[in-house]
C-alpha cells in the first residue's frame, strides 16, 4: 500500500515536498508535533527519509493535485475526476458526484 506524505525536513514549498512511499518501506511510525500549537501527526520513518501524514486542507490540495483534486474554498478538496455536475446558486456551488452524492461549497464555481 502506498501513502502520500510530506517531507519532514528540507521542504522547499512546492509539490516536490510531497512524496509517495510504500508502507512496507516504513521502519517505524511515531507522533510528531509540527509546531508548538499544532496537534501531533504520524511521522513515517523510512530508509529514504521521514515524512509526515498530510493533515491540512492546504497540504491535501497541493499533494493530491496531480491526482485530479482541486480546492474549493477554505474547507473542501474535490476529486474533479468524480464530478458529474456543478450547480451554482446564490451562496456557492453544489457539486454532484458520479455516485449521486453531493457537497455544497461556498465558492461559486465557473462552469
Amino acid at each position: 500500500m502506498e501513502i502520500l506524505g510530506i517531507k519532514l525536513i528540507n521542504r522547499i514549498g512546492d509539490e516536490t515536498d510531497f512524496v509517495t512511499f510504500c508502507i512496507s518501506d516504513v521502519n517505524y511510525v511515531d507522533l510528531y508535533r509540527p509546531t508548538d500549537h499544532s496537534a501531533k501527526v504520524p511521522a513515517y520513518h523510512t530508509p529514504n527519509g521521514s515524512y509526515l501524514a498530510i493533515s491540512t486542507i492546504r497540504e491535501i490540495s497541493i499533494g493530491y493535485k496531480k491526482f485530479g483534486f482541486k480546492r474549493y474554498g477554505g474547507s473542501t478538496v474535490v476529486n474533479e475526476n468524480r464530478v458529474s455536475e456543478r450547480i451554482v446558486d446564490e451562496i456557492g456551488t453544489t457539486i454532484i458526484f458520479l455516485c449521486g452524492s453531493r457537497v455544497h461549497v461556498r465558492k461559486k464555481v465557473n462552469l
